[in-house]
């Protein structure tokens, strides 16, 4: 072979030879070696130094040392170290070499090989920084990982996989799980591996497990599925186990919540039931079919409009449920079921529920609350026409008065010089004014059905104006401060027909306490986050403290028989509570007022903002989460 065949060779596998002198310390080098240096062979003078700074400065000691070492222990070297190139860039060399020495064991001459591997080299970094990355990542999920061959010999794990065998990775490898778990249980998890190798879908179960490293256990997701090899051959099995702990923790909490939903459901005094949107009964509790005479069976296989006894009952439930998708809610909707005891009277609240194909009712039979109603509405009004005595005494007295003079006058023929038109007008103001209070009269007795929007402050307002000639006659002083209002969705009569309730209750008390002493009732709004409270206080003594938590029980009083019914204030409470969203409190309180000090009852009503509401009403949407399947 000659010499340029032996050149083409070395540029063809990027080896170059080189031969070192150690006599004369002359190093020379074949072509492809300038080449690998990137150096010019016309200008570039080969030396041991020169080599020597061409090396990368991390390299140069192992190099220089791997040289000195060979030639002491009269061995071949190979070595791979990196050259700086001048622009900066590095290159990988393998550099192999032999010394031939004399008889004395001295060193002639130094002769090998630098092979430039730069491409291998990078590709190797580059799959070592792959491989380096994918480990990270299975070490670092949450899963724990592992692969086996196909006699369940383990290849590789994660760090989770460690924990639970408590021990590290390469103490793993070529193990199999009897070498760390008891046999029931590493047969179990050969078996389940058999089956995954022959599925032909990954399978799956679900187990409890507990972890060698510190002994807790986890509830885990076991995936396993086969390997296949390129030519389509099963080389083992892939293993991710899930930590589902915390899942399965919520789903016990699910469970145990869902369970007191449906305790809630089945004991409660209200009648609960689930309907479509067709009204039929999906699922009643207990006290649904109590209230209308009919078993859970028969219920299952009728509706709540098959139960109404209202004509275009249809037309009534269509606009109903058209409300409740429109608005979510609705609340005291008043029907009559007819059921096997007859008619009864009920209120409905009804709550859309979060899949939007189903309806929560909530019932209450108020059948005797509607006689107690009635009741309190006689009650009421036998205390407006006492009002509206009061009011009419002062006008038809200056009526009858001014009568009385012009029929004087006509008698004696003194009309001629009399300014009749004078009185005439003073007559028709008075009878205005008799006008009206029949206005408020007529208003106050008829039956609102329907909330409408009002504004509490106007609405007491209204009430002291049908009150005003009543608190004048008994010399009674109102202090109003409506400082703050609230609009709010409700029954304006109930409403006046409550405050007239508990003004007249502070009048009584007043006229039996206050002697010789100014006769005074407080009346105050304020407004506290998103609610409006009202306060009504008077300075008749206050209720006495074994009796004021009975005060709004039906027919209790401490008034003569004669006098009261003990309907008043009860219906109050119901209006207040279960008409209007509005809660009430009474209790005693000492003040100052003008520098005296006075004691009396205060009630304390507080009507509820939206925020309020919006939180009263998610009770009903969790009861949702029961399902129709219950």
């Amino acid at each position: 072979m000659n010499k340029n065949q032996l050149e083409t060779l070395q540029e063809l596998a990027h080896i170059g030879l080189w031969e070192f002198d150690l006599t004369t310390k002359t190093l020379s080098w074949s072509s492809e070696i300038y080449n690998i240096f990137e150096m010019d062979k016309n200008s570039f003078i080969p030396t041991y130094e020169n080599f020597f700074n061409k090396i990368h400065t991390d390299d140069r000691e192992k190099v220089n040392e791997a040289y000195f070492n060979s030639i002491k222990e009269q061995k071949d070297y190979s070595i791979i170290h990196r050259l700086q190139m001048l622009d900066g860039r590095i290159k990988w060399v393998k550099e192999a070499c032999s010394t031939l020495f004399d008889e004395s064991g001295n060193p002639l001459i130094s002769r090998g090989t630098v092979q430039d591997i730069t491409e291998l080299s990078l590709a190797k970094i580059e799959a070592q920084n792959e491989h380096n990355k994918l480990k990270a990542i299975l070490e670092n999920i949450p899963d724990l990982l592992w692969i086996k061959d196909v006699n369940g010999v383990y290849i590789s794990c994660n760090k989770r996989f460690e924990d639970f065998f408590g021990a590290k990775e390469k103490d793993i490898i070529n193990k199999t799980d009897y070498d760390f778990v008891d046999k029931k249980l590493a047969d179990f998890f050969k078996e389940h591996d058999i089956e995954a190798m022959n599925s032909k879908k990954p399978l799956s179960n679900f187990e409890e497990i507990p972890f060698a490293n510190d002994g807790h256990k986890e509830y885990l997701q076991t995936i396993k599925s086969k390997v296949i090899d390129s030519n389509g051959n099963i080389i083992g099995i892939l293993g991710i186990g899930r930590d589902l702990t915390e899942l399965k923790n919520k789903e016990l909490k699910l469970i145990e919540q869902q369970k007191e939903l449906e305790s809630i459901f089945n004991t409660t005094k209200d009648g609960l039931a689930i309907v479509d949107m067709k009204t039929n009964f999906v699922k009643v509790n207990k006290a649904y079919c109590e209230i209308t005479g009919l078993s859970e069976e028969e219920l299952l296989q009728t509706s709540s409009l098959a139960l109404m006894g209202a004509q275009n009952k249809e037309e009534i439930v269509k606009d109903s449920i058209d409300k409740i998708i429109a608005e979510g809610f609705r609340d005291n909707i008043e029907r009559i079921y007819l059921t096997k005891n007859g008619k009864i009277d009920i209120t409905l609240s009804a709550s859309l529920m979060p899949d939007k194909k189903h309806i929560l009712l909530s019932m209450k039979d108020v059948t005797k609350n509607k006689l107690f109603e009635e009741q309190s509405k006689l009650a009421a009004m036998g205390e407006m026409i006492g009002n509206i005595a009061h009011q009419w005494r002062q006008p038809l007295s200056v009526i009858t008065t001014i009568s009385s003079n012009i029929k004087l006058r006509s008698e004696y023929e003194q009309l001629e010089d009399y300014d009749i038109e004078s009185d005439m007008d003073i007559i028709m103001q008075q009878a205005q004014y008799l006008s009206k209070t029949i206005d408020d009269f007529m208003n106050f007795i008829r039956n609102t059905k329907d909330a409408q929007k009002l504004s509490l402050k106007d609405t007491i307002e209204k009430t002291l104006s049908i009150l005003h000639s009543a608190m004048v006659n008994n010399s009674t002083n109102i202090i109003i401060d409506l400082k703050d209002d609230m609009c709010i969705d409700g029954y304006e009569n109930e409403l006046i027909q409550s405050f007239i309730n508990i003004i007249n209750n502070s009048k009584d008390a007043i006229k039996e306490y206050v002697k010789n002493d100014e006769k005074l009732i407080f009346i105050n709004t304020i407004k506290e986050d998103s609610s409006l409270i009202i306060t009504i206080k008077d300075n008749g003594g206050g209720i006495p403290d074994n009796i004021i938590h009975r005060i709004f029980e039906p027919y209790f009083t401490t008034k003569n028989k004669n006098v009261g019914t003990g309907i008043g204030l009860s219906m109050t409470y119901k209006m207040f509570t279960e008409r209007n969203n509005a809660s009430i409190d009474v209790y005693n309180e000492e003040y100052t007022y003008n520098n005296k000090n006075y004691k009396g009852a205060c009630f304390k009503i507080t009507f509820k903002g939206k925020e309020i509401e919006e939180t009263q009403r998610e009770i009903i949407y969790k009861m949702g989460n029961l399902s129709t399947a219950g």
